[in-house]
């Protein structure tokens, strides 16, 4: 229970006015704290670019206030978002198109392996590289994303 600033009597935490001498006690105010206030690019692109899970952050950080105008966070972030499109459309759309929830042969098995690992390396080649403080453009993902950030802002 917090104590009266002029006489030092108790007072309820919501009370304006202290019971015992009628000084008027401060105004309690919380400080609403942005949880990314202390977080630098370099972290936010890095976090974007966590396989699978990145879509996340990247999310987070296109729609927060402090990266809105931030360009390489944006960039990172769509082309995060873009990249987790074409692992689903790997991953899921194309067995489901081609062979209707059946399981392919060997060997389209093997390509569409092939294709998931090769999302896997330029997500992990991109987190490399966002550590590093540099910004990589992939081939047909990359205008979309420099595209998309540029449209945003």
């Amino acid at each position: 229970m917090p104590f009266c600033t002029n006489c030092g009597s108790n007072v309820e935490p919501q009370a304006s006015f202290c019971p015992n001498c009628g000084a008027a006690q401060p105004k309690k105010t919380i400080e609403a704290t942005d949880f990314l206030e202390g977080m630098s690019d370099r972290t936010a692109s890095i976090l974007c670019y966590v396989p699978v899970f990145g879509i996340i952050p990247a999310i987070i950080f296109l729609a927060t206030h402090k990266f809105r105008t931030h360009a390489g966070v944006r960039f990172d972030a769509f082309q995060s978002l873009y990249l987790f499109v074409a692992w689903l459309v790997v991953s899921t759309a194309i067995p489901t198109l081609f062979w209707g929830g059946f399981h392919p042969s060997w060997i389209e098995g093997l390509f569409l392996g092939a294709i998931k690992t090769v999302v896997f390396i330029c997500w992990i080649y991109l987190l490399i590289k966002a550590a590093q403080q540099e910004q990589v453009r992939l081939p047909l993902i990359g205008d979309l994303a420099a595209r998309s950030a540029a449209e945003q802002v």
